[in-house]
């Protein structure tokens, strides 16, 4: 074995416990870190009329709502990886429902601007009609709209368990089933 390959293997070697040790005793990102993950992201878009509204931790992720100020609707959501603490937008009705700040349901159709055929009363019935169904026990409440549909806590035994969303033109239900069990919430608004 000649000094060079001695070199690339001592190397390898190195990467290897490095990244051992990098992956093996990474904590990830808490709630506090999220909260920070989330501002800074909210910084970054130079738009003062968006805030941060609430933050919820989840098994899997973390969850975001930014709002607009102005109208106190609900702007876009965005879900935080805990262990990167990378943020990227929440799936479902945030891509393809919102008809201001995401795709608009174009893929699916829905219109892209119109008169909400869904009100919140009818949204929190339809929501508790799906619920019923599919996790009995449980229900829905704190609706909160955003462009293009509306989006819910669920919950069993007065505890929050979950989320869900509305389509505010066709009632259509989209259980958020990506979050795990819910843990804690930072509310900011």
């Amino acid at each position: 074995m000649n000094d060079r390959q001695l070199l690339i293997g001592v190397g390898i070697i190195l990467v290897g416990v490095i990244g051992v040790t990098y992956y093996g005793f990474y904590r990830g990102v808490d709630i506090n870190g999220a909260d920070e993950v989330a501002e800074r992201y909210l910084d970054s878009l130079n738009a003062p009329d968006l805030a941060v509204d609430e933050l919820m931790e989840f098994e899997n992720n973390f969850y975001v709502v930014y709002y607009e100020e102005s109208t106190d609707v609900g702007a876009f959501e965005m879900l935080i990886d805990k262990g990167s603490g990378r943020i990227f937008p929440e799936y479902g009705p945030n891509m393809m429902w919102n008809i201001k700040y995401g795709h608009g349901g174009m893929m699916y159709g829905y219109p892209r601007y119109g008169e909400v055929t869904v009100d919140e009363e009818e949204a929190m019935d339809l929501a508790n009609q799906f619920l019923s169904e599919v996790y009995p026990g449980s229900s829905a409440e704190d609706v909160h709209p955003f462009y293009g549909y509306y989006t819910l806590h669920t919950v069993r035994d007065g505890e929050i368990f979950g989320m869900l969303s509305v389509n505010q033109y066709t009632g259509e239900v989209w259980y958020h089933n990506w979050h795990g069990g819910y843990i804690r919430s930072l509310e900011h608004h």
